[in-house]
């Protein structure tokens, strides 16, 4: 199969020079590389050089600019006719016209990317996750390039109306601009976004994995999109356990939704008929099409490098869709970071991890342990520097969490059955702390329901 068409080529071309400000509509969709013919090249670039110069970019101006800058041999004046005369000039087609140059301009980029593969799968002093890894990396690079476009830049006039029409559409909740926790409080001071990392600090014992975990249940629970079929799916969410085996997550899961104690599962002692039922229940809510209809899905392999995590996140992507959010608990249990200086092994692994969200276009939470340190203090609530080998975890995250409950080092403290949630690093919003109710017991965070007293202060209580 060839992957072109210089027919397609010409129209782009043609319009380009017959439309008054036509580039200005496909200049983000395309550039000269996407064009296979040599003459489409050289035509392409002097259109965007006269518009760089707020000159008219019509054939009589192209064909001075050919002439001027030594191109006419390149295209000769009976071609520029033709182009002008014989391909269709419409600024209603221009848009389809420039993606299919686009995309058969990215067949072609994946065609060479395959063909090279073969080359690179017979090195033999490359170890084969690294081999695999590379031609992954490369298939991913042309999906973002046809993501973001060819034109490169924009200004911030250009980007005006994808703005206000985003804007219109949130203002009537037509799309929400962040992803929602299952926290309203949360969601509202503190919003997570697409291409997110988000980290989340803790001592043991403060809940950090429970809280994450919650937060990726919601989030597969009630992210939807269109699939090509037409069909309403959830986006997966994918939980690398580096800590726990599958059974423990599952036990954790199950207690969350059917609200029977964790220990109780745990122990298979004293379980009710009722505590059968919703369990029961849970599984036929959440265990249909085996568990395609509900797709969070667990990886517990323990010492997983970023790689490996990268390659089993294109599997999900192939098996069940579009991926929702990602969860690593926790970095320092990642494989890769042995030897050598682990700060550095460790900042790598953050930056590396980041790029998570960009390339499946979805949150990455981030569980680190913190420094014992905090252990010292009057004050036990966490801060930056508590970060284990925090400065290059700190700087590459968009969101940094703590977690704070004072009952556990206080049994009798007036906030037991709460958590604070810190909010110290957020690029794109508030600090400050938000406040969740905690219920151990069932292994999951909850919205903390304030009580009202006569003067409308909120007292929040258990």
């Amino acid at each position: 199969m060839s992957f072109y068409s210089i027919d397609v080529e010409k129209a782009v071309i043609a319009s380009l020079m017959s439309i008054d400000n036509a580039l200005d509509h496909v200049i983000i969709k395309i550039d000269v590389d996407d064009f296979i013919s040599a003459k489409h090249q050289v035509l392409f670039t002097s259109i965007k050089d006269l518009s760089k110069q707020g000159l008219p970019y019509d054939g009589v101006m192209v064909h001075d600019w050919l002439e001027t800058n030594g191109h006419s041999k390149d295209v000769p004046d009976s071609y520029l006719a033709e182009v002008l005369s014989e391909s269709p000039a419409t600024l209603f087609n221009l848009a389809a016209y420039a993606d299919t140059t686009r995309n058969y301009s990215r067949l072609r980029a994946a065609d060479k990317l395959l063909v090279d593969a073969r080359e690179r799968l017979s090195q033999q002093d490359v170890r084969l996750d690294e081999k695999i890894n590379g031609i992954i990396e490369g298939l991913s690079g042309v999906i973002d390039s046809g993501n973001n476009g060819g034109g490169g830049a924009r200004t911030i006039g250009s980007m005006m109306p994808e703005f206000f029409e985003n804007l219109r559409a949130a203002s009537k909740g037509e799309i929400t601009p962040f992803r929602p926790t299952g926290f309203d409080e949360l969601d509202t001071h503190s919003p997570i976004q697409n291409g997110d990392l988000v980290v989340v600090g803790g001592r043991p014992s403060m809940g950090k994995t429970t809280f994450a975990q919650s937060i990726v249940q919601n989030m597969v629970k009630y992210d939807f999109y269109t699939d090509s079929e037409g069909k309403q799916k959830r986006r997966a969410g994918v939980f690398f356990s580096l800590e726990m085996t599958d059974s423990s997550v599952t036990q954790r899961f199950m207690s969350a939704m059917s609200t029977v104690e964790l220990s109780t599962i745990r122990s298979g002692m004293g379980i009710k008929t009722d505590d059968w039922s919703n369990l029961m229940n849970s599984a036929s809510d959440y265990g249909q099409n085996d568990g395609n209809d509900y797709p969070m899905v667990v990886d517990s392999r323990s010492k997983l490098t970023y790689h490996e995590m990268r390659t089993e996140l294109n599997r999900v992507r192939n098996r069940h869709g579009e991926i929702g959010v990602i969860m690593i608990d926790y970095l320092q249990l990642m494989g890769g970071l042995d030897g050598g200086d682990r700060v550095a092994a460790l900042g790598e692994a953050t930056r590396n991890l980041k790029t998570f969200g960009k390339e499946f276009n979805c949150p990455v939470i981030l569980l680190s342990q913190l420094s014992r340190n905090l252990e010292s203090r009057p004050d036990k609530r966490p801060i930056m520097s508590d970060l284990r080998e925090s400065g290059e975890i700190e700087q590459a995250a968009d969101v940094i969490m703590f977690l704070y409950r004072d009952e556990v080092y206080k049994e009798n403290s007036e906030a037991k059955g709460t958590a604070e949630i810190i909010v110290a690093k957020n690029r794109q919003g508030k600090v400050g702390t938000v406040r969740l109710g905690f219920e151990g017991q069932y292994s999951r965070f909850t919205n903390l329901m304030p009580h009202y007293s006569g003067d409308e202060i909120p007292d929040y209580g258990n």
